[in-house]
C-alpha cells in the first residue's frame, strides 16, 4: 500500500469517541503524535527496540497485506537516521481502571 494512503498521527484526532475502538484509536494517535513532536520521549520509547536516534514518523491504522486479506495495525512508528531506518508496527489495548 503506497505511504500516500497512511494516515498521520495527530494529537487532537478528528475521529469520533462514541465506542471502545474509536477511544483506542483516539488514545493511540495522540500517544503517537506526542512520540513525534517530543523527541527526548520518542526516544525513551523507541531506543530499547533497537531503532536509530533520528527523525520519527508516525502514522494511525495502516493497511497492509498479509496473504489474500487487509490487515490494519493499530499504528506504525519509523525511525530514520542517514540510511537507517526501523518501522514498527503497533498494536494497542484500551484498559479502563477498576
Amino acid at each position: 500500500m503506497a505511504e500516500e494512503a497512511w494516515h498521520e498521527a495527530r494529537l487532537i484526532p478528528t475521529s469520533g469517541i462514541n465506542g471502545p475502538e474509536e477511544q483506542e484509536r483516539r488514545a493511540t494517535s495522540a500517544l503517537l503524535a506526542v512520540m513525534s513532536s517530543v523527541r527526548e520521549f520518542g526516544r525513551v520509547m523507541t531506543q530499547p527496540l533497537g531503532a536509530p536516534a533520528g527523525h520519527l514518523q508516525t502514522y494511525i491504522e495502516v493497511p497492509f497485506l498479509l496473504g489474500e486479506s487487509r490487515v490494519y495495525p493499530d499504528g506504525l512508528i519509523r525511525s530514520s537516521r542517514g540510511s537507517k531506518t526501523c518501522t514498527v508496527r503497533l498494536e494497542t489495548v484500551l484498559r479502563r481502571g477498576g
